[in-house]
């Protein structure tokens, strides 16, 4: 009686959907009889686990469905309605954005979407919550990169976007709405749906030969590799012209000089695997996501790029070449505010530099210090390097402190940048200028050298309102004459140093940057090798 009841009513009245805002929409016949459903099966049910795995969502899943009295928004008795399959169509495009399908329950829903619709509805409600918040502020935990569903960082309702979804707009839309609006961030999204359109996401490595060693079998390897990546197909062999095309096409999407020379950093590239290059862009896309808005005025380092922009109103003023750390000696990555420029600066060389290379070079030759332009400090005393046995100091001992005078021989060349940290890095002048023509630029002891250092200066003279006291023919003649000059910025800004792995250029296309310092790896492990 009490069913029979209950279909009477479904045909003379329909339940109204009310969303956030105050709009309704009334259910269908078929509507309400999925929510008796859906209530049937879920309303006493306390977590939501699919394959013996709880969905991260699963608790706020059914405290959504128990508060709208479990109208459905995915599904209608023989499947997914419209929303259901827009949803997961972009489930299934997702690495597009930088995600894994199996992120949001892929295979299950399609397991679901025709046999089990009650699950398939509450599978893609947790896919949206997930979703939507992942491509909003991300899905890592900043501290270990372990994979986290961050709904508190968000600054929107979930729920109120999911009535939306339920009163007609596109899902599409809604989700993708909540991108990052940096510039960087949408190149990149779109180069990586480029990339992916084109090629397909092999898992091949190879083990390219050094090209002193073997020459012959260095090139083979090279096609086999391009071959395996799809770079080229099974019609070009390794003495067709299009085959060092590719290669040169292939140095370029890795961020590398396109000479057709399979060095060493052209053939570790050729090792990564295209799903090596799709991890690279998806960390990137987050890293994105985890940023604040940039101010007016910034200068930004990419360290894997080799390159420092410097962005006012919006407007990437100047680019530039830069040479950052080592591998031993790597260029941490922090922010910081610039406050002056120093032409032709001392350098005070740090301990960890004085105690080993300054100390190896005293005990080679008595007469490094005047060679090199150094003097030695002992208690805030001028010390004779001569008056020294260098053969007793130990690299313990090192009592001195160390400083280099300004001039063109100075490590840090005619002028610096200083913005104070506590990594003691800052941005500089050179005077090894031939650095800058290699592609991979990883050399320094930590700090930026900068490529045409005078033009950046120039531009910050003119953008901090510091050409009436300071013109840009002035600064020349302080560098030319030799004079130290301390330049505060009347309105000091940031200064991001950063590692970005991937970017995208304006014409659509990603660009994979070399990992100089492995640090994409834990990020791959902690995070994406979990859905492998």
């Amino acid at each position: 009686m009490k069913d029979y009841t209950f279909y009477i009513l479904s045909i003379f009245f329909f339940v109204s959907l009310s969303s956030c805002g105050n709009t309704t929409r009334e259910l269908s016949e078929e509507e309400v009889a999925i929510s008796e459903e859906l209530k049937t099966k879920y309303q006493h049910v306390e977590t939501l686990v699919f394959d013996k795995d709880t969905l991260l969502a699963s608790s706020e899943v059914l405290t959504f469905y128990s508060e709208r009295d479990y109208s459905p928004i995915w599904v209608e008795k023989e499947g997914l309605n419209d929303n259901g399959e827009e949803m997961l169509s972009l489930i299934g495009d997702s690495r597009d954005y930088g995600f894994l399908p199996e992120m949001f329950h892929y295979s299950d829903i399609v397991g679901s979407k025709n046999s089990a619709v009650l699950d398939a509805e509450m599978l893609l409600t947790n896919a949206f919550m997930l979703y939507i918040t992942h491509i909003n502020v991300g899905f890592t935990d900043t501290l270990d990169y372990s994979y986290k569903w961050k709904k508190d960082k968000i600054q929107f309702s979930i729920e109120e976007e999911l009535d939306k979804v339920a009163l007609g707009e596109s899902v599409k839309e809604i989700i993708l709405s909540k991108q990052p609006d940096f510039w960087d961030y949408r190149q990149l999204q779109n180069g990586l749906t480029a990339f992916l359109d084109e090629y397909p996401l092999d898992t091949n490595h190879y083990d390219i030969p050094a090209f002193k060693e073997d020459s012959v079998l260095c090139y083979k390897v090279a096609h086999a590799a391009l071959l395996g990546h799809a770079f080229i197909d099974s019609s070009v062999s390794a003495q067709d012209s299009s085959f060092i095309e590719q290669l040169r096409k292939f140095q370029k999407i890795n961020g590398l000089l396109d000479d057709a020379i399979v060095g060493k950093w052209t053939g570790r590239a050729l090792n990564k695997s295209n799903t090596d290059r799709f991890y690279s862009a998806a960390i990137s896309l987050e890293k994105w996501r985890w940023k604040q808005a940039y101010p007016d005025k910034y200068i930004r380092v990419n360290i894997p790029e080799f390159t420092l922009y410097f962005v006012d109103s919006n407007e990437v003023k100047r680019k530039h070449r830069v040479v950052v750390g080592a591998y031993a000696t790597q260029t941490p990555e922090f922010q910081a505010t610039l406050k002056r420029m120093v032409t032709n600066p001392f350098w005070h060389v740090p301990y960890s530099i004085a105690s080993t290379e300054i100390l190896y070079g005293a005990r080679k030759d008595t007469g490094y210090f005047s060679k090199r332009g150094y003097k030695i400090f002992k208690k805030g005393e001028e010390v004779d390097p001569k008056t020294v046995d260098w053969s007793k100091v130990g690299q313990n001992s090192f009592g001195y402190k160390v400083r280099q005078e300004g001039g063109g021989g100075n490590s840090l060349g005619r002028i610096k940048f200083l913005f104070p940290n506590e990594h003691f890095v800052f941005i500089h002048d050179t005077p090894s200028k031939r650095l800058f023509k290699n592609d991979v630029r990883a050399y320094s002891h930590g700090c930026v050298r900068l490529d045409q250092p005078f033009d950046l200066a120039k531009s910050l003279i003119i953008a901090d309102g510091m050409t009436e006291k300071m013109p840009a023919d002035t600064l020349d003649s302080l560098v030319v004459r030799g004079n130290q000059r301390v330049l505060e910025l009347n309105d000091p800004f940031e200064v991001y140093i950063e590692y970005i792995t991937a970017t995208g250029d304006s014409s659509g296309n990603v660009i994979f940057h070399p990992d100089i310092y492995g640090r994409d790896e834990k990020f791959i492990t902690n995070t994406f090798k979990k859905f492998n």
